[in-house]
């Protein structure tokens, strides 16, 4: 499995706001469709928000940033947003051991 995290760092709320509900709706209608396994998100502040998403593998990863991630990236760029992205494989045992999602509220 291949991982992709994204720190986003707005300029202001408002931004966040618009811009996270843009990739949300990416996320469903396009990640998904291009083998997105896992997708997950946290706002940290009132300007910055992380990413987390799950492929079966680099290749399913890289394609789906070439069709439709690299535009994403330039626009939120363009609205002074700064984005940092780090990728690498996973180990499957690593995440069924230490992500343990029983306390959290999912609504």
């Amino acid at each position: 499995m291949y991982a992709r995290f994204v720190k986003l760092t707005f300029m202001n709320d408002f931004s966040k706001e618009a811009a996270s509900s843009l990739l949300v709706e990416l996320g469903k209608t396009k990640g998904f469709a291009a083998g997105m396994l896992f997708r997950i998100s946290v706002d940290i502040s009132a300007t910055q928000r992380y990413s987390m998403t799950i492929w079966p593998d680099r290749a399913s990863e890289e394609k789906s940033w070439k069709l439709f991630g690299e535009g994403v990236l330039k626009k939120l760029k363009e609205t002074g947003a700064r984005v940092e992205i780090s990728r690498g494989a996973i180990n499957e045992m690593q995440i069924s051991k230490d992500l343990d999602f029983s306390n959290f509220y999912f609504n």
